[in-house]
């Protein structure tokens, strides 16, 4: 096969955003000011678990610069993308520490941070639950009531009377035939607890509802698309007339892919007398108000034949959703989903139970359930593999998928074209010299080591996780690329524009993105998360390149008097292939040749 050369795809280039952020003069949301601003504080649970009796917030409105407190008794809406569990300030009671129970809005900052200590709640506190075993017991105190009141999505499976927000199963051959002819059993406990994102930029938003029923909104999100769509289902505003930009964002890693602060900073604008208001996480609430990654315990149980053959795995994930488990519950399906890793496994059981505690909330973080459910096999595989007596690598080159061979845990065969385990696995040994031994260091107190582990990763992406791309053509052939992808760090867009110079044959100053999303003019995409913002994205503007080829091609040919598929772009002309001088301007067929 031969060669594909590229002028720019492959090639380090300085990112697109690059000059704006060293020199300082990228904008955030935090750097958002308009006319009229006002400023919001929220008042937090001191309590993990309580009623709340009464909510006084008589001496707060006293403060100088304070227009309105507001409760949760103000706007009783639940939100949500899959489990529409979450209040936007907690309604008759809260359930962690930390959990909002009023919004404090003022003219600055300072009145509004002055006025949150004096709102004085009173609570009848309740029995807490703090461990999600604990919370699967019949008799724990029921964090949720009425779960059979929230919307959700149908693949989800909540159990109302417990506190289980989804209960995921999955089972493939017949374990216990598996483990009754295992010549080697393995059983372990894992433990993780809740992780915080700490990314550099804290979650802030500006909203502001306008008199004429339209929203705009600035925030510090990944994603303009599922914030739109939240808005629209959870406060019945029409799609149309919600505006959600996104300039620069400072880390996301899936902690700002879920449910953000929007819908409760737009309902604090129209509480506010339809001005445009502003919330802050402080770096403290970050840590105690924002959510973070669940916790998880892992049980596992797998048998292998002598042969170091993984015949049978039994393995349960209970997941920490803390109180509100809106986005956790797809990651519960996809702890699930993955259970199986690199191996093929005949005979495997899969439960997840994603579980309410009076922690803090949970969500998404860089991998969704893969890290948990491959932390948990690969150590399984290590442990094994000394019990057996073989080495940690044969034991996973004997039960590496195979291509178009292999089953997954969910009976799906793979693709021919799903990547090549094998030499993946060779290409690692060699990188690190496996058979090596690490180089002794002279500090006696140090020690390097090394360690092998494979991971797999899939999607876990609804069926509407689709993207598009807008090409917009300026006079001089230049052009600007309309998309929505998120760009919080990971160099996304460079790439993108690197596809389309090289497609069109320009230079890469000639090719645009602007660095705010916004869903009234950027093209839709569901969410920049999951490692699909270069591959789902870039297929999108792919196939509005070979549209856009195809137009200017046609009126080319015209023009050249020579067919379409003799003509090809090169550094920013249309040419006939093989006669270079037989060329026309790419900047006189966009504007329409005349």
């Amino acid at each position: 096969m031969e060669k594909l050369t590229f002028k720019y795809i492959g090639k380090p280039i300085p990112p697109y955003d690059g000059f704006y952020k060293v020199t300082g003069t990228a904008e955030y949301t935090f750097d958002i000011e308009l006319p009229g601003m006002l400023y919001a504080k929220l008042v937090t649970s001191t309590v993990p678990h309580a009623r709340i009796k009464k909510i006084d917030f008589s001496k707060a409105l006293q403060i100088p610069g304070v227009v309105k407190v507001v409760t949760g008794k103000d706007f009783p809406y639940r939100v949500g993308m899959y489990a529409g569990d979450r209040d936007l300030l907690a309604i008759d009671k809260v359930r962690w520490v930390g959990h909002p129970v009023a919004a404090v809005i003022a003219e600055s900052l300072e009145a509004a941070e002055k006025a949150i200590d004096l709102v004085d709640v009173e609570y009848e506190e309740l029995p807490a639950v703090f461990d999600p075993l604990e919370a699967l017991k019949p008799d724990a105190p029921l964090i949720h009531e009425k779960m059979e009141e929230y919307r959700h999505s149908p693949a989800f499976n909540p159990i109302p009377g417990t506190n289980i927000a989804n209960k995921f199963t999955l089972v493939r051959g017949d374990v216990e035939k598996g483990f009754r002819e295992a010549d080697v059993i393995i059983e372990e406990q894992f433990y993780i607890p809740h992780v915080s994102h700490c990314y550099m930029e804290v979650q802030n938003v500006v909203a502001h509802y306008h008199l004429d029923g339209t929203v705009e909104i600035w925030t510090s999100w990944q994603n303009v698309a599922p914030i739109r769509q939240i808005m629209a289902l959870s406060l019945g505003i029409p799609h149309n007339k919600i505006i959600v930009r996104i300039p620069y964002v400072g880390g996301g890693f899936g902690g700002k892919a879920g449910l953000g602060w929007e819908a409760l900073v737009t309902i604090l604008s129209k509480e506010a007398g339809y001005r445009p208001v502003k919330l802050v996480l402080s770096r403290k609430e970050q840590f105690t108000v924002a959510a973070v990654r669940e916790g998880f315990y892992g049980f596992a149980k797998a048998g292998f034949r002598k042969d170091g053959k993984f015949i049978a795995y039994d393995v349960k994930f209970i997941l920490d959703a803390g109180a509100y488990a809106d986005y956790t519950v797809n990651v519960g399906r996809a702890v699930g989903y993955s259970a199986d890793g690199c191996y093929e496994i005949p005979n495997i059981r899969v439960e997840s139970l994603t579980v309410y505690t009076n922690k803090i909330p949970t969500t998404a973080l860089r991998g969704f359930g893969y890290p948990e459910s491959h932390w948990v096999l690969e150590q399984i595989m290590d442990r094994a593999a000394k019990k057996i007596g073989i080495d940690p690598v044969e034991i996973r080159r004997i039960n590496l998928v195979k291509p178009g061979i292999s089953e997954t845990c969910t009976g799906e065969r793979l693709r021919e074209d799903a990547g090549n385990p094998e030499k993946v696995l060779q290409t690692l040994l060699e990188e690190i010299e496996w058979n090596t031994p690490p180089e002794k260091l002279r500090e006696p107190w140090k020690i390097r080591s090394k360690g092998l582990a494979l991971f797999v990763k899939g999607p876990a992406q609804p069926p509407n996780a689709a993207a598009s791309a807008i090409l917009k053509f300026n006079e001089d052939a230049s052009v600007d690329l309309l998309i929505a992808t998120g760009n919080f760090g990971q160099g996304t867009i460079t790439a993108l524009i690197q596809i389309v110079a090289e497609e069109f044959g320009l230079p890469l100053e000639k090719v645009r993105v602007d660095y705010i999303k916004d869903t009234h003019k950027s093209a839709y995409t569901w969410q920049t998360v999951g490692s699909r913002g270069l591959f789902t994205d870039g297929i999108a503007i792919l196939k509005a390149i070979e549209d856009a080829k195809r137009q200017i091609f046609r009126v080319a040919s015209e023009v050249l008097r020579c067919p379409e598929d003799h003509l090809e772009l090169v550094d920013g002309e249309v040419r006939v292939k093989g006669k270079p001088w037989m060329k026309i301007p790419l900047q006189d067929i966009v504007m329409g040749y005349t």
